[in-house]
């Protein structure tokens, strides 16, 4: 009986488990992984996040519609204003705002690999690897800051083996029971 629980709850994640997946058990991606996943979990997967993807559009299309309002605005007040000067500044503050936001939604994919998204938009910024439409050029940026994209692996999991560098000192207390002639190591 107790084998049957315990081969139970072992069995429910290996199904697909060896699906989408390089030889050490880790898969090659996130959408490898859920390509390999039967149907029924793709379909869950889709109903979970198909929310969240209309919400985006949702905000990315009612953005699109203030920003064309606030133009078609600015192109109503006469030239050289205090207001259109005012709502043309609102305007590029607007563009901005946008850019970074669809560079951080960007650099947020796993196949993008960024490790810092912040550090990298600075860093984009400086060597303006935006076109005229937004876009950005990764792998000019990728080029020139390929610390920013670094492929994060697995923590070492040998965390009993202590930090791998040469012994550390002893400290007073040690220093104490070694002059006394008592054994300072784990197996006093």
């Amino acid at each position: 009986m107790p084998n049957e629980t315990q081969g139970g709850s072992q069995g429910q994640g290996e199904p697909g488990a060896g699906q989408g997946q390089q030889e050490g058990g880790t898969p090659e991606s996130w959408d490898a992984w859920l390509e390999a996943q039967p149907q029924e979990v793709r379909a869950l997967y889709e109903t979970h996040t198909s929310g969240l993807r209309s919400a985006l559009q949702s905000e990315r299309e009612q953005r699109d519609d203030l920003a064309r309002q606030l133009r078609e605005a600015t192109g109503a007040l006469e030239e050289g204003s205090a207001a259109r000067e005012a709502l043309e500044q609102v305007n590029v503050q607007l563009e901005a705002a946008q850019r970074q936001a669809d560079f951080y939604a960007e650099a947020a994919r796993p196949e993008t690999g960024c490790t810092n998204p912040r550090l990298a938009y600075l860093a984009a910024q400086e060597i303006d690897v935006f076109d005229r439409r937004g876009n950005v050029n990764w792998e000019r940026l990728k080029e020139q800051f390929p610390e920013l994209f670094k492929k994060q692996g697995p923590a070492p999991t040998h965390g009993g083996e202590g930090s791998g560098g040469p012994d550390r000192p002893l400290g007073p207390g040690r220093q104490h029971q070694q002059r006394r002639g008592r054994r300072t190591d784990a197996a006093a």
